[in-house]
């Protein structure tokens, strides 16, 4: 009787200490409404509810951390929401989510019954997460963004179809915006290349916008592979051994350009407009538009000889100098200029003084040509009036005749031939002539007194009586 009775109840368990135990029959058709407690293992083949569906949402399970009798012991309710309607509208599965004090928090999965769609609140992938593709010749596997009615797709991270084996994250009608999380998150790409193949890279922060290197190496441009300092590639060409690259980066305290190679043919450009306003080649020739300006002056980290211009000590300057270090030096200093090639004047200044003309000055002014001027002013130290000195030993003209008979020249004045080989101090010269001038003039002097003692003695004859 205890075995025929055992097959047709089933046991459920003891409510707590101090109940009776209850019974529920064990038969297929619907039970009536009955509930029951147990404290151990529930094990059944399978478990049906009934409790259906609503607009709000319908509990099907409720779980709890302690006594189910009170509500505070709440934590997550599985049930049905949505009235059912057509194309298998309603009933959609919900897993709600309740608080330490078994206050609803809200949805934590959602899975909809007509489309299969799940909606996680904060979704955290595990290892080996996959998304199986739908199969379709437009996206061959993608995560799709949808709009409520089901329909619309907005975008999706996906293969871009069954061939295009990319990855896409791609919006149907809208920009893509990828916002790391606010005061300094971090954008990550680990990739060989980022390509742009369709339009530009635009940066529209209102105060700031910065594109950052780490600091990964300093160096200049290298030939076959990428220099540890090259920051920006301009023409992402092959290396050879002798050439670089069109780059951009920096080594030790410097920031530098590069090219391929030091030829004349390639260069840097700048242009105002679209009109070419200067250039530099890899020769280092530069050619500019305009007027320029330079203030201060040239002195660190330059070596060797260069023609240098700059503000010192309040004048423009315009030099010559050799910066190699151990022997520094002024260097010559060239002008050149004329309408063709045969006609070319020059002006030189070397460590002897100024030449015109001539690459060789033998003083400080040294001019091959004329020189036209209105006016010529020479400051002298000394003159010759020392000849009208008392003192002064004015020669005879009888000297003067015996010297200029033997020497075909004044006496103090160079010969010709001297004059041809030196040529004259046009200061000291005239000096020379002014003497000669006031020696002639004391000879006059000196004439005129015996002139006029000879017209006295005349008279004096003529009035004497003239005896038969």
């Amino acid at each position: 009787m205890k075995k025929k009775l055992s097959s047709l109840l089933l046991l459920t368990g003891i409510v707590s200490v101090g109940h009776a135990q209850t019974y529920i029959n064990n038969q297929t058709t619907l039970q009536p409404s009955s509930n029951f407690y147990i404290s151990g293992t529930a094990q059944s083949n399978t478990l049906k509810t009934t409790a259906g569906t609503s607009a709000t949402g319908t509990a099907h399970f409720h779980m709890f951390t302690g006594d189910g009798n009170t509500p505070a012991n709440l934590r997550w309710t599985q049930g049905f929401i949505g009235a059912e309607g057509a194309s298998n509208a309603g009933a959609d599965f919900r897993l709600f989510r309740y608080s330490n004090t078994g206050a609803f928090l809200g949805t934590g999965l959602a899975i909809e019954r007509a489309t299969g769609n799940v909606i996680v609140n904060n979704l955290t992938a595990a290892n080996g997460s996959k998304i199986q593709g739908t199969g379709t010749t437009a996206n061959a596997s993608y995560l799709q963004f949808m709009q409520s009615d089901n329909t619309t797709r907005d975008g999706f991270v996906g293969l871009g179809s069954t061939t295009n084996k990319d990855v896409y994250l791609a919006s149907d009608n809208g920009n893509v915006n990828l916002v790391p999380k606010a005061g300094g998150g971090i954008l990550q790409v680990a990739s060989a290349q980022v390509q742009n193949t369709t339009g530009t890279f635009l940066m529209s922060n209102t105060t700031s916008n910065n594109i950052s290197f780490n600091a990964v190496g300093l160096a200049g441009p290298s030939f076959t592979t990428r220099s540890i300092g090259s920051k920006v590639i301009l023409w992402n060409s092959a290396l050879n051994a002798t050439t670089s690259g069109w780059d951009i980066g920096m080594e030790n305290s410097h920031m530098w350009f590069g090219i391929p190679g030091a030829l004349n043919t390639q260069g840097f450009k700048f242009y105002g407009g679209t009109t070419q306003i200067g250039r530099i080649d890899g020769m280092g020739a530069t050619d500019w538009e305009g007027q320029g300006r330079f203030k201060g002056w040239y002195t660190a980290n330059g070596t060797g000889p260069a023609a240098e211009i700059g503000m010192s000590g309040g004048r423009a300057s315009f030099i010559g100098f050799d910066r190699t270090p151990g022997s520094t030096k002024y260097l010559p200093v060239l002008l050149v200029g004329g309408t063709t090639a045969n006609n070319q004047k020059t002006l030189i200044i070397t460590d002897v003084g100024v030449g015109i003309g001539t690459y060789t000055p033998q003083s400080e002014l040294s001019v091959k040509g004329t020189i036209t001027a209105q006016r010529v002013k020479v400051t002298q130290a000394g003159w010759a009036d020392y000849v009208f000195h008392q003192s002064y030993q004015l020669p005879s003209l009888a000297e003067v005749e015996r010297y200029v008979r033997s020497n075909q020249h004044l006496e103090g004045i160079p010969s010709a031939a001297e004059v041809e080989k030196e040529g004259i101090d046009v200061g000291e010269m005239n000096k020379k002539l002014l003497a000669k001038v006031e020696e002639l003039t004391l000879y006059l002097i000196e004439q005129n007194k015996k002139i006029t003692a000879l017209e006295e003695w005349k008279k004096q004859q003529e009035k004497l009586p003239v005896h038969p």
